[in-house]
C-alpha cells in the first residue's frame, strides 16, 4: 500500500503531540509512514481519515478488506499501547472495542471501529445515570486484576506530577488554585488508594472524550490507562463533567455510589482530592473563575 495513501499528518495532529512529548515527537513521526504501510499491509486495511483527537497517539480509521470499520492507533508510548491492548482484551464486555490486532514493537494497535462513535464530551446533554453504571459495571466486573498492571497509586502520582505541567505553562495560575491544595488533594488520593478497597481493573482515564455513543451497545470506553484499584476511582471524571455546583458534582456522586453500590461518602472524597486538578485544567484551558469555583469549593473538603 503507498505511502500516498495516507492521510497527511499535518500540523494540528503535530501540536497536539508535542504538547505532550516535546518537540523530540518529531522524529517519531517522521518514521510513522513507513511503519503505518507495513502494518496496513500485514493487517489487510485500507487507510482513511485521520481522527483528530487525543495527544499520544496517531488515530486513523480505516476499512478492513471485508468491509468492517477498523481503527489504527500508532504511539511512541509503546508500553502504554501494550497495557491498552492487554486491558481491552481482558474485559469480556460491549462496553470497549474489540482488539483486531496488536504490534507491541511498533506500539500500535488496530480495533473495531465504533458507531456512530461519538465522544460523549461532544454531546449536547448528559447520559443518563443508569447508561453509565451499566459502562463501569461492565468494566468492573469479570475482568482479572492481573498484576501486571499498574497499581491505582501509581497512576495517582502520574497524573499529580503530569499536572503541574499546567503551573510550568502558566505561572499565575498559582493565584487562582494554591499549589498548596493541588498537594493536599494529591495526598488525599494517595491515602484512599491504600485504604482496604475492592481491587478491579480500572480504566484509569475515564473521561468524556474516552466515552462513545455506541448506540444500541450503549456508551463505549477507549483508550484505557489501564491500572488496579478502588472501583469508584474510575467515576471521578464523569462526575465531574460539565457540573456546574457543587451541589451537582454531590447529588452525582450520590446517584453513582447507589448504581455501583460504593460508599457515597468514599466517592466524594476521591472527588475531593481530584478537585484541585480539575480546577487547573479548566483555568489553563482559559476556563472562567466562576466555572473554576465549584471545583475550588470541593476541593477545600480534601
Amino acid at each position: 500500500m503507498p505511502v500516498s495513501d495516507l492521510p497527511e499528518l499535518d500540523d494540528e495532529l503535530r501540536r497536539r503531540l508535542r504538547r505532550r512529548f516535546g518537540n523530540a515527537v518529531d522524529s517519531w513521526l517522521d518514521g510513522v509512514p513507513a511503519v503505518l504501510e507495513d502494518l496496513a499491509d500485514r493487517w489487510g486495511v485500507e487507510f482513511g481519515t485521520l481522527i483528530q483527537r487525543g495527544s499520544m497517539s496517531v488515530v486513523i480509521r480505516c476499512r478492513a478488506a471485508d468491509g468492517r470499520g477498523t481503527v489504527l492507533k500508532a504511539s511512541p508510548e509503546r508500553r502504554r499501547i501494550a497495557h491498552e491492548a492487554a486491558a481491552l482484551m481482558r474485559w469480556s464486555t460491549a462496553h470497549v472495542p474489540a482488539v483486531l490486532a496488536v504490534d507491541e514493537q511498533a506500539g500500535a494497535l488496530l480495533m473495531e471501529a465504533i458507531e456512530p462513535g461519538t465522544p460523549i464530551a461532544e454531546s449536547a446533554g448528559y447520559p443518563s445515570a443508569e447508561s453509565i453504571a451499566s459502562l463501569l459495571s461492565g468494566l468492573h466486573a469479570g475482568a482479572v486484576a492481573d498484576p501486571v498492571f499498574q497499581s491505582v497509586s501509581d497512576r495517582i502520582c502520574y497524573l499529580f506530577h503530569s499536572g503541574t505541567r499546567n503551573y510550568e505553562r502558566r505561572p499565575d495560575l498559582a493565584e487562582v488554585i494554591s499549589p498548596d491544595l493541588y498537594e493536599r488533594g494529591r495526598r488525599l488520593a494517595l491515602r484512599l488508594a491504600a485504604e482496604s478497597s475492592p481491587i478491579v481493573l480500572l480504566h484509569g482515564d475515564l473521561t468524556a472524550v474516552n466515552v462513545l455513543d455506541g448506540g444500541k451497545r450503549g456508551l463505549v470506553a477507549i483508550d484505557p490507562a489501564p491500572c488496579l484499584g478502588d472501583p469508584a476511582f474510575d467515576a471521578v471524571d464523569l462526575v465531574f463533567w460539565r457540573a456546574g455546583s457543587v451541589v451537582t458534582i454531590a447529588d452525582r456522586a450520590r446517584e453513582f455510589a447507589a448504581a455501583l453500590e460504593v460508599d457515597p461518602g468514599r466517592l466524594m472524597d476521591w472527588c475531593a482530592a481530584f478537585a484541585a486538578m480539575v480546577a487547573l485544567e479548566i483555568a489553563e484551558a482559559g476556563g472562567s473563575r466562576g466555572q473554576v469555583a465549584p471545583f475550588l469549593e470541593f476541593a477545600a473538603r480534601a
